[in-house]
Formats: C-alpha cells, sequence, structure tokens
C-alpha cells in the first residue's frame, strides 16, 4: 500500500514495556489542527496598567518582613539626608555671624549693634544681625563651625550606611521575587496543553519566558528602592520647607501640579508603544527561532528571500515601535528639569527678599533652596522611571497572560487501570476539532485488536496525527470516548495511559557503526555479538509515522521500532 502520507498504528499481543511518548510536530493542514497555527502571532490584549501593576506587586506578599525593614531603613536614610541642609545652615549663619561682628564695635550688644548701624543708614543689614548670633567684635569661631560640619558628615554617613543595607535588602526581594516568578512559569508549561503550543510561536513563549521576566526583573530592581526613596524624600523635605518659611514653601509647591501634568501626559502616550514594543519583540524572537530551528526546510523550498523579507519588515517594526516609546518617555526627565530650575529661581528671588527683610537668615535660605531642589529631583527621578515601570508592567502583562492560559485538565484523584493490559484500542463515536467552527473529526469509530496492524491513510490534514494526540491524550475529545482493554483513557491517569504505548515519529537516527548494525539495532536478538538493549517484549501499542510513501512491511516496522529505541535509549 502506498500513499502520500500515511500513519500506522500497530496493536500488540502484550507486554506492558514503556516507551517515552512525545507529542508529534505534524499535524492537520491549515484549517485544520496545530501546524495551521504554528505561524500565528500571540493574540493582541490591551493593557490594564493598574491591575498588572497590583498583581505585580502582591507578588512581593512573602517577602513582607523583608520589605518592612527595607521601608524603616529607608525612612531613616531620608531623615537623615533631609536633616543635612539644616545643621549645614548652621555652619553658613555661624561664618557669616563672625564676618559680621569682625566689623562690629566690641562690647556692643546685638541690639546696640543693630541700632547703630539704622543711624548710618544700613537698615537692611541691621535687619539681618535679628535673625542670626553675631556678637560684636568677635571673628568666625572655627571650633564651633568645625564641629557643626563634624556632624554633617556624621549625619550623611549614617544617611549612606542606612541607604546601602536597605539597597541590599530590596535587592534580595527582587530576586527572590522574580526567582520565584520563574519557578512558576516553568511549572505552567508543564501543565498546559499542546493546544496552547500549537496557537502560540515558540519563540513568543520563550521571549515571555525569558526576556519578559529578565525585565521585570530590571524593572524592579532599578525602581522599586529607588521610587521609595524618592516619596520618603518629598515627604521629608516638604515638611522641613514648611518648617522653615511656608511662604517659601508654597512657592516652591507652585509647580508641582504642572509637573504631574506633564508626566501624566506624557507617561500615557508612551505606555502604548511599550506594550507595542515587548508584542513586537516577542514576535521577532519567534521568526527568529523558527528560521533557524527550520533552516533546512528554509533552503530545501526556498524560502530563503521570503525569511530575510520578512525578518527586515518585523525589525523595522521593533525599531519604530522602540523609537516612539524611548523617545516619548525621554521627554519627561528634560521637562521636569526645565520646570525644577523655574523653581529655583522661583525660591532664590523670594528667598533673597526674606533674608534682606530680616524674616530669615542667610543660612536657612541656603537650607531652602537645598530642600528645592531635593524636592525637584526626586520628582524628576519618578518621572524619568516612568518608562521603565510601563515597560516592567507592560512584560508583566505578558506573564501574566501565560499564567492564566487554561491549563489541561488534570487525572482523576482515582484514576482506573486496565485489569490485564492486552493492547486493544477502540474509538467510540469520537468527535473532536481544533477549532469551534471547524469540524475535523465526527463521530469515528475504530477497533484494533492485539496484535492487529492499521494503516490510516489519507491526505495531509485529514486527521491522522489528530487519532495519535487523541490517543496519546495531548488532546482531548469532544465527544465519544477512547477506550484501552475497555477503560475509558480519559478515567486513567496519563502517565499509566502512556506507560503502555509506544510512539515513533518521523525522526530518522543513525548511529555509529556498520549499516547492518543499525538496522539490526531494534531486532529482539540485537545486532551479532552485542546484547541488545530494548527491553523483552513487545510494547502494549505502538504508533508510528512513516517517513516515507512507501509500503508497510515488516522491515519497516522494524526501522520504526529502531527508531523509537534509539529515542528511548
Amino acid at each position: 500500500m502506498t500513499t502520500a502520507d500515511k500513519q500506522t498504528a500497530a496493536g500488540p499481543a502484550g507486554g506492558s514495556g514503556a516507551a517515552p511518548a512525545a507529542a508529534p510536530r505534524r499535524g492537520p493542514a491549515p484549517g485544520g489542527g496545530p501546524m495551521a497555527r504554528m505561524m500565528g502571532g500571540p493574540v493582541e490584549k490591551s493593557l490594564n496598567f493598574k491591575g498588572s501593576g497590583k498583581r505585580l506587586l502582591a507578588r512581593m506578599r512573602p517577602e513582607r518582613g523583608a520589605i518592612a525593614l527595607a521601608l524603616l531603613l529607608g525612612v531613616a536614610s531620608v531623615a537623615l539626608t533631609v536633616a543635612g541642609p539644616k545643621v549645614l545652615g548652621r555652619a553658613t549663619d555661624l561664618i557669616m555671624s563672625g564676618i559680621i561682628g569682625r566689623r562690629l564695635p566690641a562690647g556692643l550688644s546685638p541690639a546696640e549693634a543693630a541700632a547703630q548701624l539704622r543711624a548710618h543708614g544700613q537698615g537692611g543689614l541691621a535687619d539681618m544681625l535679628a535673625t542670626m548670633p553675631v556678637v560684636p567684635g568677635r571673628g568666625i569661631d572655627f571650633g564651633a563651625v568645625g564641629t557643626v560640619l563634624l556632624w554633617v558628615a556624621l549625619i550623611y554617613a549614617g544617611s549612606a550606611l542606612f541607604g546601602f543595607v536597605q539597597a541590599r535588602i530590596a535587592t534580595r526581594v527582587v530576586q527572590r521575587t522574580v526567582y520565584r516568578l520563574r519557578e512558576e512559569v516553568e511549572e505552567k508549561l508543564a501543565r498546559l496543553p499542546l493546544g496552547y503550543f500549537d496557537r502560540q510561536q515558540r519563540g513568543e513563549v520563550l521571549s515571555r519566558a525569558t526576556n519578559d521576566i529578565d525585565n521585570i526583573q530590571q524593572t524592579l530592581q532599578q525602581t522599586l528602592s529607588q521610587i521609595v526613596a524618592s516619596l520618603l524624600t518629598i515627604v521629608g523635605v516638604l515638611a522641613m520647607m514648611f518648617w522653615i518659611s511656608p511662604l517659601l514653601a508654597l512657592v516652591a509647591l507652585l509647580t508641582v501640579p504642572v509637573s504631574v501634568l506633564v508626566a501624566t501626559r506624557v507617561g500615557k502616550r508612551a505606555q502604548p508603544q511599550f506594550v507595542r514594543q515587548w508584542k513586537t519583540t516577542g514576535k521577532l524572537n519567534a521568526h527568529i527561532e523558527e528560521m533557524y530551528t527550520g533552516h533546512s526546510l528554509v533552503k530545501v523550498f526556498g524560502r530563503q528571500k521570503e525569511s530575510a523579507e520578512l525578518f527586515r519588515a518585523q525589525n523595522e517594526a521593533l525599531y519604530e515601535a522602540g523609537f516612539r516609546a524611548q523617545f516619548i518617555s525621554g521627554i519627561i526627565q528634560p521637562a521636569m528639569m526645565f520646570i525644577g530650575n523655574l523653581n529655583y529661581v522661583l525660591v532664590a528671588v523670594v528667598g533673597g527678599l526674606r533674608v534682606a527683610s530680616g524674616a530669615l537668615s542667610i543660612g536657612d535660605v541656603q537650607a531652602f533652596i537645598q530642600y528645592s531642589r531635593q524636592f525637584s529631583q526626586p520628582l524628576t527621578q519618578v518621572a524619568s522611571m516612568a518608562n521603565l515601570v510601563q515597560s516592567g508592567v507592560a512584560s508583566a502583562e505578558r506573564v501574566f497572560e501565560l499564567l492564566d492560559a487554561p491549563e489541561q485538565d488534570p487525572d482523576p484523584e482515582l484514576p482506573a487501570r486496565p485489569e490485564r493490559v492486552t493492547g486493544r484500542v477502540a474509538f467510540e463515536d469520537v468527535s473532536f476539532r481544533y477549532d469551534e467552527d471547524k469540524p475535523l473529526i465526527d463521530g469515528l469509530s475504530l477497533a484494533v485488536r492485539p496484535g492487529q496492524t492499521v494503516a490510516i491513510v489519507g491526505p495531509t490534514g485529514a486527521g491522522k496525527t489528530t487519532l495519535v494526540n487523541l490517543l496519546m491524550r495531548f488532546y482531548e475529545v469532544r465527544g465519544g470516548r477512547i477506550t484501552l482493554d475497555g477503560v475509558d483513557i480519559a478515567t486513567m491517569s496519563r502517565e499509566e495511559l502512556r506507560g503502555h504505548i509506544g510512539m515513533v515519529l518521523q525522526d530518522t537516527w543513525l548511529f555509529g557503526g556498520t549499516i547492518a548494525e543499525n538496522i539490526a539495532y531494534g531486532a529482539p536478538e540485537g545486532p551479532p555479538g552485542r546484547r541488545s538493549s530494548r527491553p523483552p517484549g513487545p510494547p502494549t501499542s505502538t504508533a508510528s509515522c512513516a517517513p516515507s510513501p512507501t509500503a508497510t512491511t515488516p522491515s519497516s516496522t522494524r526501522r520504526a521500532a529502531t527508531s523509537r529505541s534509539a529515542r528511548s535509549s
């Protein structure tokens, strides 16, 4: 019997030898089975930034203790950092007091010195004296200045120490979180049905399991601790600014709504571009993986030019998406720096007027200017990290799509098993389809007795490989049932079922040695002078996909068994 495509199923007389089973790589023609969808792209889905972000943060719940410790250390670090400018302003006041006091006559009280300055028409300088610890006739107290500077050094050293420990803890939190996410993805891939991989390109799945998880790790690593520190700094600096001068604090806050508006508007425009960028990355990876894996097929069918053109098109799409995402999100930081400079000018002008009127000391204004820069800097940092956060959340949503994919039906809690395995296989009114609107098998009934050889013949897409998929429970039947020695295979565990079936694919294997040894490898008696690695007794059932349009003969059956034995060894 010769056909253009055939598949042979043999039901042996007995035995329980097990052979490793693998999903066949062939399937029905386009519109009929899994191979029809191998070249299809991933399902597009609108971005849920808020929901995906919350879900990503929720994965850090097992690290609550470490996160709480990191927050406490962050608060301590920020508190010391915020206290630094105020203490440093004290040193500035001491220096200015010494410079002014050295020019005043000794023996006068500060009030008498101020009255004398007003009498000489220097009312502005007299007002400044009221805000500084001036001692007429005394110069700069370098001892006091040194003490203040020592305290400043200790404050910043403590802040750096707390910040270092906090960053280390945050790093461990991120690494453990991503480690668990990778484990969950790996376990999910093992539970997904074969149909999922038929609908998805392998490169797309690999991109979600590698590139997207790596991007999540980088995003959390670079933004988590920094965002927390920035938010704490904003709160602490704002409190210090209101303590020093409520008027200057209100002036500094005038630019905050503008900053928020710019960051929000630009972020909304950049987020869809990041989604497009990572989806295009997955498609490009899928194309590259398929072209390299099937390089020989590409050359055999002369598809090199089409493959290169498709690569250029997808590479161009990735360039456009990446350029738009980075360019739009990159606008945020320059805009925030411009707004921060405007804030600095306003604070400097109003602060100078307050010093001239004697409402503030020079040290307080110096500290306030530092606070204004510290206030705008975390805002700029948070805005500049928006592109990282948007990119990470886009990757997280792609990983969550994988984790949310429907899994294969679990095995029954109390699986059934045949009392005695003889190898009788029966299809009873079986119906199946890959797509709901495209029927493939309807009402098929077939019985294979132990020891009988049956060839399933038909054109590409008729469903020959599908029968093996159903027998191995790579797919579940939509109607009817399949039995092994009278037991419905749906009530058996997959491990038990597949342990009684040997599957031989179309791959050709040749081993080092003579041609005779290769031909005789699968014989029960083994090649001459060498013991066979094949266990005694035939497997319960064997399904083989013949590699060429030749007749089914005992020799071709042996070659199929040879492939099975080679794969199992």
